[in-house]
């Protein structure tokens, strides 16, 4: 069994912007923290987690993820900020992106045919963000980051559904399918 999970892509350009904060976090605020980076070439935004799946569970998912029309979905994002995610205690760094009905709708959507493969729905609020790393100490220095004066206006360009698992102090994702927006 594995954690999947469905995200979008980040187009090219977004996700150099995202490398680019990133950078200068390293060399600046987050110089002499302790974070497990992510990397660069697996930023994405979840959409939704659903955690351990059988293979004919995901076989049932990607047929039904096929039906809905990805093509009428907004493929804008705005990020707002830099902060922790879900909240300042957390050890997660994320970008946060505004919600917008087309990103809800989307959840809504994928939490429905999770919930007729079987599997138990989130219900959790969901709060879209962009995973950038995890501090490695429980008990992390507290930071303090900024609202970005502009978002970070971008694109995305697929619905992925990845596999992620946890291994030497790292996570790994594994592309099982995408599906063009």
């Amino acid at each position: 069994m594995a954690g999947i999970f469905l995200a979008l892509t980040l187009e090219k350009d977004l996700n150099d912007r995202l490398i680019h904060i990133k950078k200068e976090l390293k060399s600046g605020q987050l110089e002499d923290a302790n974070i497990s980076w992510i990397r660069n070439d697996h930023h994405h935004l979840t959409v939704y987690f659903v955690g351990e799946m059988e293979p004919e569970q995901i076989s049932q998912m990607h047929e039904d993820i096929g039906k809905i029309n990805l093509t009428g979905i907004s493929r804008s994002i705005d990020i707002t900020a830099i902060s922790f995610f879900p909240n300042e205690d957390s050890q997660v760094l994320s970008a946060l992106v505004k919600p917008n009905s087309h990103l809800q709708g989307l959840h809504e959507e994928l939490k429905n045919i999770v919930v007729n493969i079987g599997l138990g729905s989130d219900l959790k609020a969901y709060r879209p963000h962009i995973t950038l790393g995890r501090f490695k100490e429980k008990h992390r220095p507290q930071y303090e980051f900024q609202m970005f004066d502009e978002s970070l206006k971008g694109k995305v360009n697929k619905l992925d559904v990845l596999e992620s698992r946890f291994s030497d102090g790292k996570t790994e994702y594994n592309l099982l399918k995408s599906f063009e927006l």
